[in-house]
């Protein structure tokens, strides 16, 4: 199930997001202007996708707890947040050169690489991609 992320949430999103390579607790702060849907399995979070809303809205992170991988969790949190976004938006990511199995999803769900960023991580090089809201 995809909702929209609650305070009581907020112990499970911070350990989901420890899985990051660089977390940033601070884009999870309220305050921050970002907007949380969760993943849940038997009523506890699994997943979760913040992002930023604009003109390019920019996904900032996605995670799903490895035990819950590969079940649709990743793409349905993305589809809700398409639904969520007006139609003609653009929406950009970052996502770790290595990572291809994220490569490969955001891939089915239309977004194209339009950046090669070498430094973008302590670790390595990412691509900046982008997606444009249809409306389907």
């Amino acid at each position: 199930m995809i909702r929209d992320a609650r305070p009581a949430d907020r112990a499970a999103i911070s350990r989901l997001q420890q899985r990051l390579p660089e977390p940033a607790p601070e884009l999870l702060d309220p305050t921050a202007g970002g907007e949380l849907l969760v993943s849940t399995a038997d009523g506890a979070v699994v997943g979760y996708l913040l992002w930023f809303p604009g003109d390019p809205t920019y996904a900032a992170e996605v995670v799903v707890h490895p035990d819950y991988r590969r079940e649709g969790r990743g793409r349905a949190l993305f589809e809700e947040m398409f639904d969520r976004t007006p139609e003609g938006t653009a929406i950009e990511l970052r996502v770790a050169a290595e990572n291809e199995g994220a490569q490969r999803l955001y891939d089915e769900l239309g977004f194209e690489r339009v950046a090669v960023e070498p430094d973008a991580y302590d670790f390595g090089a990412g691509y900046r991609l982008r997606a444009v809201v249809d409306g389907d």
